[in-house]
Order: structure tokens, then C-alpha cells, then sequence
């Protein structure tokens, strides 16, 4: 017995595995739920023998992804090895309280080549077969997310079977009898849905039966496709297409009832078998059935030798093509009602994240992430905002010419004063159906959400989740437009502000602006996120002013909070308990008290307004020893590091560091492209992300795309370490020389 698994199970669950690896072309693995490896792994190819024989070097392998994930109810599709590669998690609860985990990949997801094979070489350069491997991974074909969803699909099918073997409920081989199996098809379909090719295989190796069955479905404009065939030369029928109306087939389609044709190895109809190879047929019989979506399916039987008696084999056939079109409908059902269930998690997880979004520019990423991340595999996805300037949009599955294109035709149809306020359905659409939702923000028209599908009965099907998607990004729309407004009105008061501030007390005004600009420099050097080192610099700006006028006007909530904590920091100084005061809060102690060291003191006290306070440039020096060590380590270095910087900058500009002979050589080393060549620059220059997405003007999005691409190549993990490093490199070169 392994992991609680009765020894009578484990051939069957075995042999189970294997076939359906083979048959798919899977690396599959059974596992505990504490990662043990429960079934021998079905590897397909040297690349997965090899990867498993290194991860049986550790203990435990899969462990440590098991932990990270927690208790899973649903199938998962992960990347934690290397960016880009997927692999398949699905887990199988048998009823009696122990949990298995089925694995399955790896997939190479979509346009991630590049990005995979530089990260498979960081991680397998030096294994023995790193040459062999990495040909292996290079050749493997890109999916996308349809394809990863198939996949995922299949996975789980194996894994509902596993699960009822492992409660028990285990599927009987299917008889050679007729009769038999029959029953057996009717046992099967109760406990799962029937595989169409294992079927097929089971009627064309019994001795009453045809010598070949195929299975083919309807698929766009009438035409069928052969998915499944089996016995005699099966596999030169797979694929085959036809058209409704032609030949045998075709016709046998256009009606509900069977199809029976003998001796017809002299009709020219049967060009459709021999022109691919299939040998002269003797006798034909087709069953017409309905399976999903209104759509029909075709069950064939070919005979190649002599006449059969139709009435001996008929109504068995008939029976087997009609549980096959009702297992399809059924498993259809049960898929589209998972679909369900996971887009309304993927709701849930939009409606927290969009009103999150601090401007229109996030709020179209995310919107088009989330999207094309449903389990409904949407064919495109389109965003445009009435606000934005002409033809400016964002969009997925779109040529750029044919997205404007379509953009123009949104803006002729609808506009602030002529809108639909609900969802339509656009069949016009060139290749595909479009779900336009428009972006409402209360009875405002602000926008449209596209979205394409590839077929009218998908765009019916989720139109009421698009429309959702609409109505949540409508009310992020609403926020973000709050907050613009209460941004552009604190912009306002901080100017006007420190307008009254340069003409009241100049040295102020310059002792502030100072702290500012260090204040925002330490907080990126010492790894803080954009977001809170702006509030620093914020803070800076704020520091001559007193608490009572700033919370008089509400604006800059953060900000002052960080002022009050500096404040509380200096008034409890000879207290025992002193008050939990946050990193943040300590650096800027520290940057205020730098900057009033070189201040004249008289100038800075010389405030008579009330709204003005000094005293946060004035403090104390042991009050300033009261702060960590830490924080106050990591300032004394960024003195110093600054200090280098600044002389450095007022010889050499960020073109010229970077045109260096010096960084010739680092450059070729660290594989900058040219227009990430372009981001640095602008880094080194102090810019912002906001700044850089204007000077190059890209969105943000793509901005922080560069970024994370430039510290992977770089190894650093912030921007301070990039112009640590640019430095180092040149001040370490007897190559250029900076006065």
C-alpha cells in the first residue's frame, strides 16, 4: 500500500495514469498531501526523465509548493520554477478525509520563450545536461491560454476518474459483448462521463462489430471534423472534414435518422476514404446525433469485407451514439457550470482590486489582465475612454490598425450625449462576436468594454459577466475621478502654500525644498515602494507648517500622519514609554534634522504666522540618537552615497555615463536592448516612473515591465543599486576620468 492507497488500486490508478499520459503527451505524477510521490511519473521524453531525476535529489519536492498553496478545492495553474513554464495542479478529495495532488507540464506559455530560456539558464547552467535540456525547452511549442485551459480540462478529467476509483467507485473494463457493453456505457456514464476514443477502441475490437469507428462533431458553417477513430487504418481518418450535403457523411447529417449504405466499393462517394489512403469500403453505417449548443455529431462504422446484417449490429450502434451525445451534453453542462464558478471568484477578486486603480491608464491594464485571464478564453479584449484623447485605447487579440479602426466606429456611435446604457451584442464583427458594455460612472457615459468571442452562443453565455466587469470598472472610474479631483485641489493648496511660504520665510521655503528632494532620494535608496517614498517628499514639502492649519484643510492624509509621528517622536523624547514610531517616520527625523544643521537658525525661527512651525528643522540631537540603528545606518550610507553621486553628477549627465567606454563591456554583459538602454538613462536621472512613461511615452504598466526586465539583468533589486552600480563601474575603470 502507498499513502493509504489500497495495493489492489494501485495497478489500475497506475495504468490509468500511463494511458492518459500517453496519450496526451503529459508528464504526470500522483503525490500525497504532504508530497510524497504516490504513482510511478509517466515521463514522455529524455527532458522530463531528466528533470525528475533532479528533483528526486530533494526530499520531498513538491512540498514546498503544497504549502505555499494551502488547501486547494480547485485546479491550479502555476509558474513558481521558471517564468513562463506552467505546470498543472489538480487536487482529489476521495471522501474520507486524505487529500492527493495530481501534476501535470510543463507548458511554455505564449511569447515567453525569451524570457524562459534566460531564467532556465540562471537556474540550470550548471547541470550536467544543461546543453541537452535547454535544446528541450527551446523547441517546445508556445500555448496560449487556450491551449493551458485544454489542458487543464484534460487533467481533470483524469483526476475526477482517479477521484472515484480512490472512494471506490471504480470503472469496470468494458465487456467485448454487446449487450454487455451497453450496460457497462450506462455504469460508466452514472459514475463519469464516457472517453469517446476509449469506446471506440472497446466496439472496433469485438467480433460482432465494424472494422473501423470514427466520431466526428460539427464545428463553423456546417462543416464536421473526425476527432476520434479507431480499429482498422483509424488513424488516416483522423482529422478528416466534410461538408453537410456531401457524400455519405454529409448527407447522413442532414437527417436524426440512421444511415446504412452496402456493397458500395464502386460508388464514387467513397473518394472520401481512398484519396486518404483508407483502403476500398464495402458497407457504411452513420448515426446522426444532437450534442451541445444545438450543434450535431456523426458516429461512423466501416466495413471492408463483405456485407453485414444491418439488424445485428443497428441498434446496439444506436444506443452507443446516443450516450455518447448525451455524455458530451453532460460533461459540457458540468464544464460550463465550473466556468461559472470560477469566473464568479474572478469577479470577486475584481470587485477589490479595481477600485484600487489610481488612474484610467491601471484601470485598462487591469481590465484587460483580468479579462483575458477568465475561464471563458475570450478571443479579444478592448478598452477606450471617452475622456482620452481620439483613438487612444488598449486592447488584446486586436491588430493595431483594425483596433482603431474599430475605436472610430465606437466614437461615431456612442458619445456623452448618444449612448446604450446596457450591453449589446455586435455580430458585425469581422471573425468574431463583440460584447459591448459601456463604462457607466453613475448615469455618465465614460467609456466601453469590448469583448470578442468566437462564437454567438459564448458571447450569450457570458455576457452577464462582462456586464459585471463593466459596472465594477464603472464605479472605479467614479473613485479614480474623486481622487483626481481631490489630487488637482491639494496640488493647488501645496502650491499656493508655499507661495505664502517663500515670501514669509525664505530659508524655510529652501531648508524644505532641500529635505524634499533628500527625503524622497533616501526612501528609494533604502527599498521603499514609489508610492510611500513620494509621501516622504510630500511630507518634506509640508514640514514648515503646523499640524492645526494642515488638518484644518484635509488634504494629504498620509503625510501629515508621518509629520505627527515625527512630532510625537520629539514630545515624548524623555518619557519611558515612548510611542511606536514607523521606519518611514524615523528617516524623515533624520533627513529634517540633516537639513536644519545647515540652516541659519535665526532665519528658520524667524516665523510669524501661526500657521508656520520651525521646530521640525530644529531637532534635538539626542532626540535624533533615540532612533534605531538601523535606519539611521542606512542614512549615514546614503550620505555618503550621495555625496559620490552628486559630485559625479555635476561633471558627467546620465547620456554620457552611459556612452561611456567604461560601460561598453557591462553593457554587452548585462544585455540592455535599446530602449531599456533609453529607461536607465532616465532612471539615472531621478525620473519617476510617471515621468518616464511621459518621457517615452508608454504607460506605466510597460514602464515597470523595463524595470523588472533591467534589475533581472542588472541583479539589483531597486533603483539606488542601478546608479550604485553605473557609478561603481566607471569610478572603477581607468578608462574615463571624472574631475
Amino acid at each position: 500500500m502507498k499513502a493509504g492507497i489500497p495495493n489492489s488500486l494501485m495497478g489500475e490508478i497506475q495504468e490509468l495514469q500511463d494511458t492518459f499520459g500517453d496519450v496526451t503527451g503529459q508528464a504526470i505524477v500522483l503525490t500525497d498531501q504532504a508530497g510524497n510521490v504516490v504513482t510511478r511519473p509517466t515521463l514522455s521524453g529524455i527532458f522530463y526523465q531528466k528533470l525528475f531525476m533532479s528533483l528526486q535529489e530533494a526530499e520531498r519536492p513538491f512540498e514546498p509548493a503544497l504549502l505555499r498553496l494551502g488547501p486547494l478545492a480547485h485546479p491550479a495553474v502555476l509558474e513558481e520554477w521558471v517564468p513562463g513554464l506552467k505546470y498543472v495542479v489538480h487536487p482529489l478529495v476521495p471522501d474520507y478525509g486524505q487529500t492527493y495532488y495530481l501534476w501535470s507540464g510543463l507548458y511554455m506559455e505564449e511569447g515567453t520563450q525569451e524570457l524562459v530560456l534566460q531564467a532556465f539558464e540562471a537556474k540550470m547552467r550548471k547541470h550536467p545536461d544543461y546543453e541537452g535540456l535547454r535544446a528541450e525547452v527551446a523547441a517546445m511549442t508556445e500555448l496560449d491560454r487556450d491551449g493551458i485551459s485544454r489542458i487543464r480540462g484534460k487533467l481533470a478529467v483524469l483526476g475526477n476518474i482517479l477521484s472515484k476509483l480512490l472512494a471506490g467507485a471504480v470503472l469496470k473494463p468494458m465487456a467485448q459483448r454487446s449487450g454487455q457493453v451497453i450496460s457497462q456505457l450506462l455504469t460508466n456514464l452514472e459514475e463519469d462521463f464516457l472517453q469517446i476514443e476509449v469506446v471506440l477502441q472497446h466496439m472496433a475490437g469485438s467480433p460482432s462489430g465494424a472494422e473501423m469507428y470514427a466520431f466526428a462533431q460539427e464545428g463553423e458553417a456546417g462543416r464536421f471534423k473526425v476527432g476520434y477513430s479507431a480499429g482498422r487504418e483509424a488513424p488516416l481518418l483522423m482529422n478528416a472534414e466534410f461538408q453537410q450535403g456531401d457524400g455519405f457523411l454529409g448527407q447522413a447529417v442532414l437527417g436524426s435518422e440512421p444511415r446504412h449504405w452496402q456493397n458500395v466499393n464502386k460508388d464514387p462517394r467513397t473518394v472520401f476514404f481512398t484519396q486518404r489512403g483508407i483502403s476500398q469500403p464495402e458497407y457504411l453505417s452513420c448515426y446522426p446525433v444532437k450534442i451541445h449548443s444545438g450543434r450535431r455529431a456523426l458516429l461512423l462504422a466501416v466495413g471492408f469485407s463483405g456485407t453485414r446484417q444491418i439488424q445485428d449490429s443497428a441498434q446496439h450502434e444506436q444506443n452507443v451514439a446516443a450516450l455518447l451525445s448525451l455524455s458530451l451534453r453532460g460533461e459540457r453542462l458540468v464544464q460550463r457550470e465550473a466556468l461559472r464558478s470560477e469566473a464568479t471568484l474572478r469577479l470577486k477578486e475584481a470587485a477589490r482590486q479595481l477600485p484600487q486603480t489610481a488612474s484610467l491608464q491601471e484601470l485598462a491594464v487591469r481590465l484587460l489582465d483580468m479579462i483575458m485571464g477568465m475561464p471563458f478564453s475570450p478571443s479579444s479584449v478592448l478598452v477606450y475612454f471617452e475622456a482620452l484623447p481620439e483613438d487612444t485605447h488598449y486592447s488584446k487579440g486586436w491588430r493595431p490598425d483594425e483596433a482603431v479602426q474599430y475605436v472610430q466606429d465606437l466614437r461615431s456611435r456612442y458619445s456623452v450625449q448618444s449612448f446604450l446604457s446596457s450591453t449589446i451584442i455586435n455580430g458585425e464583427a469581422e471573425g468574431q462576436v463583440l460584447l459591448e458594455c459601456p463604462l457607466m460612472a453613475g448615469k455618465m457615459f465614460k467609456g466601453i468594454l469590448s469583448v470578442g468571442f468566437r462564437h454567438r452562443s459564448e458571447a450569450e453565455v457570458w455576457l452577464p459577466f462582462a456586464g459585471c466587469l463593466a459596472s465594477l470598472a464603472g464605479t472605479a472610474i467614479v473613485l479614480i475621478e474623486k481622487d483626481n479631483q481631490l489630487t488637482k485641489q491639494a496640488e493647488v493648496f501645496l502650491e499656493h502654500t508655499r507661495h505664502y511660504l517663500h515670501i514669509s520665510n525664505p530659508e524655510l521655503h529652501r531648508q524644505s525644498e532641500e529635505a524634499a528632494s533628500m527625503a524622497y532620494e533616501l526612501a528609494r535608496y533604502t527599498g521603499l515602494p514609489e508610492k510611500e517614498s513620494g509621501q516622504m517628499r510630500t511630507a518634506g514639502l509640508l514640514a514648515p507648517f503646523s499640524l492645526d492649519y494642515l488638518l484644518g484643510y484635509g488634504f494629504y492624509q498620509e503625510e501629515i500622519a508621518l509629520l505627527k509621528q515625527v512630532d510625537q517622536f520629539a514630545s515624548f523624547y524623555f518619557e519611558i514609554n515612548k510611542p511606536a514610531v514607523s521606519v518611514p517616520a524615523q528617516l524623515l527625523a533624520l533627513v529634517l534634522h540633516h537639513a536644519g544643521q545647515s540652516a541659519d537658525k535665526e532665519q528658520l525661527q524667524d516665523s510669524d504666522p501661526v500657521w508656520l512651525d520651525p521646530s521640525r528643522f530644529l531637532l534635538d540631537n539626542y532626540m535624533v540618537g533615540e532612533v534605531y540603528s538601523e535606519p539611521r545606518a542606512a542614512f549615514q550610507s546614503f550620505l555618503r552615497s550621495r555625496a559620490d553621486v552628486q559630485s559625479a553628477r555635476r561633471n558627467v549627465s546620465a547620456v554620457k555615463l552611459l556612452n561611456s567606454a567604461a560601460l561598453k563591456t557591462p553593457k554587452e554583459e548585462w544585455g540592455i536592448s535599446p530602449r531599456e538602454e533609453e529607461v536607465l538613462e532616465l532612471i539615472i536621472q531621478g525620473k519617476t516612473n510617471k515621468e518616464i512613461a511621459s518621457s517615452l511615452f508608454i504607460s506605466e504598466h510597460t514602464v515597470k515591465n523595463h524595470l523588472s526586465r533591467i534589475f533581472s539583468k542588472m541583479d539589483v533589486t531597486d533603483r539606488s543599486q542601478i546608479i550604485a552600480l553605473v557609478y561603481k563601474r566607471i569610478f572603477d575603470s581607468e578608462r574615463i576620468e571624472i574631475p
